[in-house]
């Protein structure tokens, strides 16, 4: 009876997840020639766009480089987050596949059927009722951490590989399970790499928690973990993990992006404006704990788990919770929970807005634990496992009708509490007006099959717009992307390449080009003003394409005309800000860290403005500080206002300095100034072990002044 009443229970998951799906996505959108829903702003359309690039290339080595989709910045199918065990299959049948092929749907329903399957099997295996493991399969279904995920990072709605690791290391012996475990870890390498980081950690954990310490089982677990290591890094090797530098998997985030201790209780991400629960009140944490370390339980979970704790440390049950007590495996997934729980607070435990603890941690520990920057997500495997194992502490202090009754009850406030987050993720209409419409696309990229972006980076602020109109025509090769991890050195050159070609006023003849920044239209306005050079604002983009002026339109020849660079008033200071996009700064200037001032970056830096009308001399007032380090005791740099040479400036104190230097009446033209930094032998942050910067600095500008004189 028992095969047969499972294959029930396995059919009844998969019209679940048919009509989980159909309700998340659209019944037109399950198929695999259906992509415009995909681009719809969020970050689902970034491992289609990995796909796309990726279908249409040749084979390569290692299999998962994906050049096309990112050129210069360096890129493989794992950094789009592409979900490569199933960009390499379907890569094998390209042939065969329509032109505008997805898997995403594919990939939803797979996620949805084996969450319910692998949640049942668990349950099952300790409760061997199948009514009372179905019912509480749904919990899983419909967890805040599945569903808030869901739409945004397509990869990590495969949470379903977290509950196999739990089905195989609560219901089978650690040691004996070595290839099922071999299996699970490649599995998850090829999904996405966090929950390789949590699947291999659990695994490891159990080894050790396990271990036999006589001679023969440590020579054992050795040859296990070598054998399961070489395997894994070639399989690394072969989807595209290593086509970046190691040192670029290093970024900012860790102590950010975690969790804090009343998180399972926080319903609300207040970035996005979107809450899990009807009843639960805000509780305002940080950004990075609303949005990486949001674990919100739900308030069905939240009493199911409270319940359970109550029932397990009360001797009126304890004679019934022995086989939960004595149970080794779920004994050692409590430490593994305890592990992970610390891992995920990070060096920074807070409770609400309060930091009850904070530890300093060396600049190298730092940078190691930063290649796990989210550390929120690691709770998710706890989350689980605390979900499971209250679901068998219920059962096993009550019979199985009243269990039944109780993990029902609970389960409909769960529905009933969560449902505003999930209709929110669920039930979406994307907006059909986002995609752009104008004929000029069509006009160019019949023509031009590669476009890039005028600041190339790996998060592009343009890329949610521009993407399906890239899958629409069918473009080769961008570097308007979003990739998880990037080249950061050649990032960097790619920028000083392309201004040092801007500069010299060469354009690929191939290439189309879409202005980022305000400031940059403005700088290359000015460079190709007497250039046969294209500029179009269309659908509220700026192109720039080469011998194709005559295509301009009398909207954008208007358009054009009304930019006029920004007028710096006498006697008023200008503090300036990377995030201002339109501001005083052109090509050749980059960020600081969210702070105020921008630094130079590169070989060529450019400031354009325009006085008031004026017939004296002006000083122009720059406060700024110089990178300095261990190999660059100074920095070195021309300057040059309106391309005629000015002064030469050397600056060794790291302390802020204002310069001071006097532009005559006769430099300036049209009441336009553009003052030119040309740097010297600049070095980056990376270069001298600083940090995994690899922009090479020049001087941090605050603000600006000018003055009569």
């Amino acid at each position: 009876m028992k095969p047969a009443q499972d294959k029930k229970i396995y059919f009844l998951f998969l019209i679940l997840s048919f009509l989980f799906l159909v309700s998340s996505i659209g019944l037109e959108n399950i198929l695999v020639t259906k992509t415009e829903w995909l681009h719809h702003g969020n970050d689902s359309s970034l491992p289609h766009m990995g796909w796309f690039f990726f279908k249409n290339d040749i084979w390569r080595f290692p299999l998962g480089s994906n050049p096309n989709y990112g050129m210069e910045l360096g890129s493989s199918i794992v950094f789009s987050d592409s979900i490569p065990i199933l960009a390499l299959i379907f890569k094998l049948f390209r042939f065969f596949l329509p032109e505008n092929f997805q898997y995403i749907s594919i990939w939803y329903f797979i996620c949805f059927y084996f969450q319910l399957y692998f949640s049942y099997k668990i349950l099952n295996e300790f409760t061997k009722s199948y009514l009372y493991s179905f019912i509480s399969s749904i919990f899983f279904l419909v967890t805040p951490i599945l569903i808030w995920k869901f739409q945004i990072v397509p990869a990590l709605t495969g949470q379903w590989v977290l509950l196999f690791a739990l089905y195989i290391g609560l219901t089978r012996k650690v040691d004996e399970t070595t290839y099922q475990w071999l299996f699970l870890i490649i599995l998850s390498s090829l999904i996405n790499f966090y929950f390789l980081v949590m699947i291999a950690a659990s695994y490891s954990l159990l080894r050790l928690i396990n271990l036999n310490f006589k001679k023969e089982y440590i020579f054992k677990l050795l040859k296990d973990f070598i054998f399961i290591f070489l395997i894994l890094v070639f399989t690394m090797y072969v989807a595209g993990y290593f086509e970046i530098r190691l040192v670029d998997t290093l970024s900012l985030g860790f102590g950010r992006d975690k969790l804090n201790l009343l998180g399972i209780f926080d319903s609300t991400n207040n970035i996005n404006n979107i809450s899990f629960s009807w009843i639960l009140p805000d509780l305002k944490l940080s950004y990075g704990e609303e949005t990486e370390g949001f674990n919100f339980f739900g308030l069905g979970q939240i009493i199911l788990v409270f319940f359970a704790f109550f029932i397990f440390i009360r001797n009126k049950y304890s004679s019934s919770l022995n086989l939960v007590k004595i149970n080794r495996e779920i004994k050692s997934f409590f430490i593994i929970s305890i592990f992970f729980t610390f891992w995920a607070l990070s060096n920074k435990i807070s409770i609400g807005s309060f930091t009850i603890l904070e530890i300093p941690l060396n600049k190298y520990v730092y940078g190691l634990l930063s290649t796990v920057r989210p550390t929120g997500r690691l709770f998710w495997i706890v989350n689980y496992f605390l979900l499971i194992w209250s679901l068998i502490i219920i059962f096993q202090c009550f019979n199985e009708k009243k269990s039944i009754i109780i993990i029902s009850f609970l389960l409909l406030i769960q529905i009933a509490d969560t449902s505003a987050g999930l209709k929110d993720r669920m039930f979406f209409a994307y907006n059909k007006n986002k995609l752009l419409k104008d004929n000029i696309w069509g006009e160019l990229f019949s023509k031009y099959k590669i476009i890039k972006s005028t600041f190339p980076e790996n998060y592009s602020s343009a890329f949610a717009t521009i993407s399906y109109t890239i899958e629409k025509y069918n473009l080769e090769k961008t570097n308007i992307i979003k990739l998880a991890k990037i080249n950061r050195k050649e990032v960097a050159e790619a920028k000083y390449n392309l201004y040092k070609d801007f500069t010299n006023k060469i354009l690929s003849k191939d290439t189309v080009y879409l202005i980022d920044k305000l400031g940059q239209l403005k700088h290359l306005k000015h460079l190709f003003k007497d250039e046969d050079v294209g500029f179009f604002y269309r659908d509220n983009l700026w192109l720039m394409v080469l011998n194709e002026k005559n295509l301009m339109n009398s909207n954008d020849k208007n358009e054009l005309n009304k930019l006029k660079l920004n007028v710096l008033k006498i006697d008023k200071k200008e503090n300036l800000n990377f995030k201002n996009k339109d501001s005083y700064y052109g090509l050749g200037w980059s960020h600081n860290f969210g702070k105020s001032g921008i630094w130079s970056e590169g070989q060529i830096s450019t400031l354009l403005f325009r006085v008031q009308n004026n017939d004296n001399d002006l000083q122009l007032e720059l406060n700024c500080k110089p990178y300095l380090n261990k190999k660059n005791k100074s920095v070195e740099f021309d300057i040059y206002i309106n391309n005629k040479f000015k002064k030469k400036v050397k600056l060794a104190n790291a302390n802020d300095e204002i310069l001071k230097f006097i532009i005559n009446k006769n430099f300036i033209k049209d009441n336009e100034i553009v003052v030119d930094f040309i740097f010297k032998n600049l070095v980056s942050p990376f270069e001298v072990l600083e940090s995994p910067d690899a922009r090479k600095l020049g001087i941090l500008l605050r603000d600006i002044k000018i003055n009569q004189i």
